[in-house]
């Protein structure tokens, strides 16, 4: 059965005046289904050098592929020139019914193709191209990549903002960092910022001495002499004193 289809797009390239109407566009065929509603229709760079001759252009993708449609009767495959690139399509062909007029469309493509999967083909009312997509799964939002709008420096963050004045952010988020430590913390905060630096300087055995003594007696015991914690024995004999209006309580029992 045939892959869910998504992101029909057909587009019309602009013609230019002077040549004969004889090669009006072909009707599109029909296509199966689209899974999702597609996405508008972009400008590209795909005219003929007269820009006469209307020449009508369709794309669609599944989870594999992208496929584009030129709808152009009598195109002689060996007069079209396809140029596959990893990030870049290029075509060109003679219009049919004129010497002189050539349609061409150079792409920069919205993600990059597999050259070894991409291929196409030339039909009595249509030239049909298939690119292999490099990531599998990927949905291409269109079928070019769109220039980006927003510069930013490698080593400078920036916010979208509507305030014309620039702000240095880089110099802000220093002032904040400079402002928390210069903040002196008060009462458990305090506590728990000396206890911090405590474990954080001490060696392994002073490490396990305050890792063992916190968890065995309930976080009412932080020792930092190893040789008094492993002898000690903070879930039975040596059990310290429950703290005020607490109390102690085997779980494990009903």
């Amino acid at each position: 059965s045939p892959l869910p289809l998504s992101g029909v797009v057909a587009q019309t390239s602009k013609a230019t005046p002077g040549a004969s109407s004889s090669a009006p566009a072909a009707s599109a065929p029909s296509r199966p289904a689209a899974s999702a509603q597609p996405p508008e229709a972009k400008a590209s760079s795909s005219v003929s050098i007269s820009g006469r001759k209307p020449v009508k252009r369709e794309w669609y993708q599944n989870n594999t592929h992208v496929f584009i449609t030129l709808f152009a009767k009598e195109v002689q495959k060996d007069a079209c020139k396809v140029d596959f690139q990893e990030k870049e399509l290029s075509v060109a062909f003679p219009l049919p019914g004129s010497t002189d007029e050539e349609y061409q469309m150079d792409l920069e493509l919205f993600d990059d193709v597999e050259l070894s999967g991409c291929k196409f083909e030339v039909s009595k009312l249509k030239v049909e191209l298939t690119l292999a997509k490099k990531t599998v799964g990927k949905q291409w939002r269109d079928l070019e990549r769109q220039a980006e709008t927003l510069e930013v420096s490698p080593d400078q963050p920036a916010y979208p903002t509507s305030n014309k004045q620039k702000r240095d952010w880089g110099k802000i988020d220093q002032d904040i960092d400079a402002e928390l430590k210069e903040e002196k913390p008060e009462g458990d905060q305090a506590l728990n910022k000396l206890f911090a630096q405590i474990y954080e300087r001490a060696d392994d055995e002073t490490r396990r001495a305050m890792n063992k003594s916190f968890q065995t007696s309930g976080g009412t015991v932080l020792s930092t002499n190893w040789g008094e914690v492993a002898a000690s024995d903070y879930e039975g004999k040596d059990r310290p004193t429950a703290p005020e209006g607490q109390e102690w309580r085997d779980w494990t029992k009903k």
